[in-house]
């Protein structure tokens, strides 16, 4: 028979038994990685959705007002910069309301062992291998609205500051933050890693007449950005090698319009 003492310290049936330490630690359940779901990608894509016809629409409004403006590259430019507006407030709403959690880090944004010099290099690497596989699949040149938003070199200034910041910044946050996680989650990181990077080039395909070649070398480019993505565990490495990339493609396009002739 047990001591008296000892029989009292026993738990009743059918007690919970509360506990403290590492047991009680090793019987928390792992939190979710990412802790989003397809619900709140099925938001994000309403959100994004009723944004861009929101934006549409006050464009309508402006260019009624002043037809002008269809064409002005100053314009353009504004406005997809308010559409990357519209994208954090869409991570904001549902990140905020219904998580509670920050937007940046959660989408990870956060330290990594990738050096950002390695990135950098990468970037510029990469862009000269999609150039070289362009050129072995032939290409076609094709009318682009970067024609109309690279016509003068403040215009190309205007761009390429915000080719090599302001949009890997947010593309980086909505396709490697947001969806790769999500789908690796579920079917894998290389699944993850292809789909995302299959989705990237194909949301580019409007910019150069749909021309399938393009939609492959971005999507090959999305699908490196995806490794680094996987690799570091953060945004950051494939930010700097998405905006590296860019850059090395508006110096290509800076010389190719306003280099001397001579040197071509």
């Amino acid at each position: 028979m047990l001591p008296e003492n000892i029989q009292d310290s026993l738990p009743e049936p059918g007690e919970t038994v509360l506990t403290s330490g590492p047991v009680a630690a090793a019987s928390q359940p792992a939190p979710r990685e990412p802790f989003w779901g397809y619900t709140d990608l099925a938001m994000m894509i309403g959100l994004l959705t009723g944004s861009i016809v929101l934006l549409l629409v006050f464009a309508g409004l402006f260019i009624s007002a002043r037809p002008d403006l269809k064409t002005d590259p100053i314009f353009l430019l504004a406005t997809q910069l308010g559409l990357y507006v519209f994208v954090y407030i869409c991570f904001w709403a549902i990140f905020r309301t219904r998580y509670d959690r920050p937007v940046f880090s959660s989408l990870g944004w956060r330290r990594s062992n990738f050096s950002p010099l390695l990135a950098v290099v990468c970037g510029g690497v990469l862009a000269f291998l999609v150039a070289l596989a362009g050129s072995l699949m032939q290409t076609p040149k094709v009318k682009s609205p970067l024609d109309d938003l690279t016509s003068t070199p403040v215009l190309l200034t205007l761009f390429g500051l915000m080719a090599i910041t302001v949009a890997p910044l947010f593309e980086e946050m909505l396709f490697r933050g947001f969806l790769q996680p999500l789908l690796s989650r579920t079917l894998g990181i290389v699944a993850g890693i292809g789909i995302t990077a299959s989705i990237f080039g194909a949301m580019h395909a409007p910019e150069y007449a749909m021309a399938w070649q393009y939609v492959v070398l971005i999507a090959l480019a999305g699908a490196a950005f995806g490794w680094v993505r996987a690799r570091s565990n953060s945004i950051i490495p494939c930010t700097i090698m998405h905006g590296s990339f860019n850059l090395a493609s508006v110096i290509v396009l800076a010389v190719s319009k306003y280099a001397p002739h001579s040197l071509t």
